[in-house]
């Protein structure tokens, strides 16, 4: 936050990022790419877009282009501070490092990210945007739980809580909103989710984060029109696409899938490679799905190795990826009757009620898959429950009871994703012929529509 003689100057937190960088070269000129590279990463934008940003610093404070007091233009080349240094609060400080921490989605931040909003919503009780950043801060938390069968709800308690004294201390910020919604959703209340997140786009339309989580929490065309706004706005944001993947599968339009994952894909690589902030993970994973579908066992298995090998950058949610293509790569292991390369996998995603089952399959024991049912049923994650339950059902050579198990679970669902991953899950390949002569592929496509 910058101030004038103890006074709040009206300057958003993006542009206060931009001066405090140019500020902190102590005189040095800042280049136009060096600025367009850090506050843009990755998305196509002109310097017209720097410029404007400049323009907006440079009214906020007073300043004018042609006799500068504090921001002089270096011609051609960028900017540099030429002023005293304005005064930037520590409470302030620590909500910069706090969003810049959650931004990295590096799982070695979050502590450090959380202490920060913490800390400023202790000395600044009454400023919203802390408290919905410490919302986010709990809420990635909770995620690195999800991949277990028994994830940190307390932790999404304490994210609903901070999300809903944002909204409380500021009805019209978006951020506060957005965060929300995400959490309702991920609490299993989809319809006070979506209001809230429509909400966040209302007040903030041109806010391609909220467009985002708009998307997370709705289906069908709903999702597909909200991820080309967050596209349209950050072309870049990759994890968007995944969301638009689901949508693709379930549907059952699998070359458009396809070509969702293999762009998300190309993007990991990239982002792991450039440290870009909110960088993609999981689609190596979904691609190997996908393939595997196809009869591709030989790609899909590598877009598993893929996936494990890009989990050990700390990622939020590299663990449950990881996770994730190690029960894949098990099942497909199984269906080839290689038990050892598949209780090796299995091993790997100890844990993990998917990976249960697998392991059912090949030493004969139900009792850890029905206390891993009760597990997901307990935390509320009714979807999970029936897909690892139909799973447990193939496996004991009861194919209709799975089937009709699957189904059920489509017609009391509410309209969402659940079931998206019926068609591409490894786990239900030997019943996937039966799947479709049922009509479940059609009425998982209809809730898609």
């Amino acid at each position: 936050m910058l101030t004038r003689e103890s006074e709040p100057v009206d300057l958003s937190p993006r542009l206060v990022e931009i001066l405090s960088f140019i500020v902190s070269k102590s005189g040095q000129i800042v280049t136009k790419d060096e600025l367009l590279e850090k506050f843009w990463p990755g998305v196509n934008v002109t310097e017209n877009t720097l410029t404007r940003a400049i323009a907006d610093i440079r009214k906020a404070i007073g300043d004018g282009a042609a006799e500068p007091q504090y921001l002089e233009t270096a011609s051609r080349r960028g900017y540099r501070f030429v002023g005293a240094e304005p005064s930037i609060s520590d409470p302030f400080q620590d909500w910069v490092k706090g969003r810049l921490a959650l931004d990295s989605l590096d799982a070695s931040k979050l502590n450090d990210a959380v202490k920060a909003f913490e800390r400023t919503t202790a000395e600044l009780p009454r400023y919203a945007p802390a408290h919905a950043g410490l919302a986010n801060a709990y809420l990635l938390q909770y995620e690195r739980t999800r991949f277990g069968s028994a994830p940190d709800r307390d932790l999404l308690v304490r994210a609903m809580k901070a999300a809903r004294e944002a909204t409380t201390l500021d009805p019209m910020l978006g951020e506060g909103w957005a965060v929300l919604g995400y959490l309702l959703c991920a609490a299993g209340k989809p319809e006070e989710g979506q209001a809230a997140a429509r909400r966040a786009t209302a007040l903030e339309p041109d806010n391609w984060r909220h467009h985002y989580r708009l998307a997370y929490g709705t289906w069908g065309e709903e999702r597909l029109r909200a991820v080309d706004r967050t596209l349209s706005s950050m072309p870049g944001f990759a994890p968007a696409r995944m969301l638009s993947c689901m949508v693709f599968v379930a549907r059952g339009t699998m070359d458009r899938a396809e070509r969702e994952a293999s762009i998300g894909a190309d993007a990991q690589r990239q982002h792991q490679d450039a440290h870009t902030p909110l960088p993609a993970v999981g689609f190596h994973w979904l691609r190997g799905m996908i393939l595997a579908t196809r009869g591709d066992r030989a790609g899909a298995l590598e877009c598993f190795a893929e996936e494990i090998d890009a989990g050990k950058s700390g990622h939020v949610y590299g663990r449950e990826f990881v996770v994730n293509a190690h029960v894949a790569a098990g099942f497909l292991h199984l269906a080839e009757n290689n038990t050892a390369a598949a209780s090796a996998s299995f091993a790997e995603a100890s844990g993990h009620p998917k990976a249960i089952v697998g392991m059912s399959a090949i030493d004969g024991t139900s009792t850890a898959v029905d206390q891993a049912i009760a597990d997901l049923m307990r935390s509320e994650r009714h979807a999970e429950a029936a897909l690892v339950t139909a799973g447990a059902l193939i496996v004991r050579k009861r194919s209709e009871d799975a089937v009709r198990t699957l189904d059920r679970l489509l017609s009391s669902s509410a309209t969402g994703p659940a079931g998206w991953i019926i068609p591409i899950d490894p786990m239900l390949a030997s019943i996937r012929e039966p799947l479709e002569k049922s009509g479940l592929f059609a009425k998982l496509a209809a809730r898609a529509a």
